[in-house]
């Protein structure tokens, strides 16, 4: 596979020379399968010989994240453009793979397993699974199954069982499996900003490595800075009360540098008003009296509104910034210094947020470093369930969390999980949308109206907040749930001008290539 022999003398110089269109995809990042053979794909199609290099960069990576996806190697064998970039140890493999991969028809095959699956019965999930492998060892289909499965199911002896004592056919491909796999669930030491910039310098389109690689190097990855001011920390809960037991436990754990504290109360009729009357003296010996704060209210009057009655609190709006917490994280304890380095680094932002991960796996990333995208050429149209389309980058969801998003850096959207505002932003900005209740998208539409302001939100990845509600494959959504989602989703839609949006994207990709370019000026330094 062709690639740099060694390191380009200027990381900047190459970025500087690439096409425009390569630029614009390689800023969302250099991870995920659909990420990856996008930007493969735009190289092959430029017909420049200088962007294989990046072409057989993007498709060995996705190769090595997706070993036993025999999809994805029948489709690059069959290309001769893209298999023509594969050194001949890969090529095999992958031939293993594609010629050893059969999806399943009938009863007992796909379909079954489907419906197993939209039940999110993990145990009978797992039990299908084991006989589906006994039943025909050599598909590959199955064990790759297996692997997701025990992934999201965070049971790594089940992932090492699928991948252990297999034909001697698929000996290969399942050996790469298995290192990747003990790899992510026993992760080797973060490397330093040594290793980190060498590997820049010879993978100069990698820019999740790019980035990480500056950040090491000039001690971003490692700041921690208090906050230059006063902050308010709001919690809204409705009948969570373990949940939000354990949320105040690590909030009370870490590290709040003074801190004032609001908790609402949504109307809970659990043991909530007890637990919250209870963690009153413990948040007073730690801050001092007069510091936490409860608001009952006698009815559960939905999230967003929740959050704009804390907002609209006298005593709220007296310090300098507000922070927002769901009532089902666990914090690590240097949370705030961690957003106080991002307040530090990037002042002019309209929002900080982090890396939220799942609890039960955090391999599974929830949210990271998401940028607004959109084809202006579409126009809006009420007529259509998605009538003004447009989407954040998703990479983080393409792959497991490996280390590829911990750095910092301008986005479009944080996740309103664990978020930081400056108080007169947040008040300038408005309410947040109670017309978007019950939803995860009120945080969403705020975000779009400080990025139209050209406030944009920062992504703080070396603070890692995990998350106990789950989303994805592993979530529990019922139908009434997906219907308000698809509702709310629509209603956001049509809140925002496309021609807003679109001004708001371009503003995005300026600003992150500003950012980029002057980050690789500083590692050309070094």
């Amino acid at each position: 596979m062709p690639g740099p022999a060694h390191p380009v003398p200027s990381l900047a110089a190459f970025r500087r020379g690439l096409p425009e269109e390569i630029r614009v995809a390689l800023r969302l990042g250099f991870t995920g399968k659909t990420q990856l053979l996008d930007v493969a794909g735009r190289c092959l199609r430029a017909g420049r010989d200088d962007l294989l290099p990046t072409a057989g960069a993007a498709l060995g990576k996705v190769v090595s994240e997706r070993p036993l996806d025999g999809g994805l190697a029948g489709e690059l064998l069959s290309l001769e453009a893209a298999r023509s970039l594969l050194d001949p140890q890969t090529a095999a493999r992958l031939r293993t793979v594609a010629d050893h991969w059969r999806r399943p028809d009938g009863p007992s095959g796909v379909a079954g397993f489907l419906e197993l699956m939209a039940e999110r019965d993990f145990e009978r999930i797992g039990a299908f699974l084991t006989r589906a492998m006994k039943d025909e060892p050599g598909n590959l289909f199955w064990r790759e199954q297996a692997v997701t499965v025990g992934t999201v199911w965070n049971d790594p002896a089940f992932v090492f069982r699928a991948l252990e004592g297999g034909p001697d056919a698929v000996a290969a491909p399942l050996s790469e499996a298995l290192a990747l796999a003990r790899a992510c669930f026993d992760p080797p030491a973060k490397p330093d900003a040594e290793t980190l910039l060498l590997g820049a310098r010879t993978a100069p389109w990698d820019t999740n490595l790019l980035l990480r690689a500056h950040d090491a190097a000039c001690g971003l990855a490692d700041r921690r800075a208090p906050l230059d001011g006063t902050v308010a920390v709001l919690l809204y809960s409705w009948n969570k009360a373990d949940e939000l037991d354990e949320t105040l436990g690590s909030l009370l754990a870490s590290d709040l540098a003074g801190a004032s504290i609001f908790v609402l109360d949504n109307g809970s009729t659990d043991r909530t008003p007890e637990l919250l009357a209870r963690w009153r003296p413990h948040f007073a010996d730690t801050l001092g009296e007069g510091r936490y704060t409860v608001v009952s209210l006698p009815v559960n009057i939905g999230a967003a509104a929740a959050r704009n009655w804390l907002l609209h609190l006298d005593a709220v709006r007296a310090h300098d910034f507000i922070c927002y917490l769901d009532d089902d994280v666990e914090l690590p304890a240097d949370w705030l210094p961690r957003f106080g380095a991002a307040v530090e680094r990037y002042p002019e932002a309209g929002v900080w947020g982090c890396k939220v991960v799942d609890h039960a796996n955090p391999l599974l990333i929830q949210s990271a470093d998401g940028h607004l995208l959109l084809d202006p050429a579409e126009r809006a149209d009420l007529t259509r369930m998605a009538p003004n389309p447009f989407r954040l980058s998703d990479l983080h969801i393409q792959t497991l969390d490996r280390g590829d998003f911990d750095y910092m850096r301008p986005c479009a959207s944080v996740t309103g999980c664990c978020h930081l505002f400056r108080t007169p932003t947040l008040l300038d900005s408005g309410d947040f949308a109670i017309q978007l209740s019950p939803s995860q998208y009120d945080d969403l539409e705020h975000d779009l109206r400080l990025c139209e302001s050209g406030r944009f939100p920062v992504h703080q990845g070396h603070l890692a907040v995990r998350h106990k509600k789950r989303t994805g494959m592993a979530s529990h959504t019922s139908p009434q749930q997906e219907g308000n989602a698809l509702g709310n989703k629509y209603k956001m839609q049509t809140m925002h001008d496309r021609s807003g949006l679109a001004a708001a994207m371009r503003a995005e990709q300026a600003l992150l290539e500003a950012d980029l370019l002057a980050k690789l000026d500083y590692l050309d330094s070094l």
